[in-house]
């Protein structure tokens, strides 16, 4: 089983590229980028991506493309879904401990009495000077039921569907 799927996608020549704004070199206000999950660099040389210079941010070889909407055959924001004891929730996933994680901020009261979780939780969380309250709720993969992609439009970019993607269907990993 892979890693879930997040963040926004952007499809060039048939293939899924990490889209985001081009902080690189300013020469469009978007970009296509190769990563570890998205377009392999083999893919990026392909379509004419810039070599990144390697620096403490780009650690690794990577590729990009400055890019309009209308260059792009498709672009959409990934959000991952799943079903846990009935609920439909929105999932994360920790390849290191082959665990789904839920932030419990997001669900209503009930459902974290139902989960056996306070609704009243403090738990501390800085991130580059930011303070943040929040409880992540952790359960094997093996207690998941279907695991589904939303690929949502990104609003000035063409879109096409799927909607919904399957990851994994009745107990079968689709991917």
């Amino acid at each position: 089983m892979k890693k879930l799927r997040f963040g926004n996608i952007g499809v060039y020549s048939n293939k899924e590229f990490r889209l985001s704004l081009n902080d690189i070199d300013k020469t469009s206000v978007w970009k296509l980028y190769s990563d570890e999950e998205y377009g392999t660099n083999a893919d990026a040389c392909e379509c004419s991506f810039k070599k990144l210079a390697l620096n403490s941010r780009f650690v690794v070889e990577s590729y990009y493309l400055p890019i309009t909407p209308s260059e792009l055959d498709s672009a959409y924001s990934i959000e991952n879904y799943c079903e846990y004891r009935g609920e439909v929730l929105e999932c994360s996933f920790y390849g290191e401990k082959n665990e789904f994680g839920f932030d419990m901020r997001w669900v209503s009261k009930e459902i974290c009495e139902k989960f056996g979780l306070a609704y009243e939780y403090e738990r501390k969380v800085i991130s580059r000077g930011i303070e943040d309250t929040g409880l992540v709720m952790r359960v094997p993969d093996s207690e998941i039921q279907d695991v589904w992609e939303i690929h949502k439009p990104i609003e000035g970019f063409p879109f096409k569907g799927p909607e919904k993607v399957w990851v994994k269907k009745d107990d079968v990993w689709l991917r």
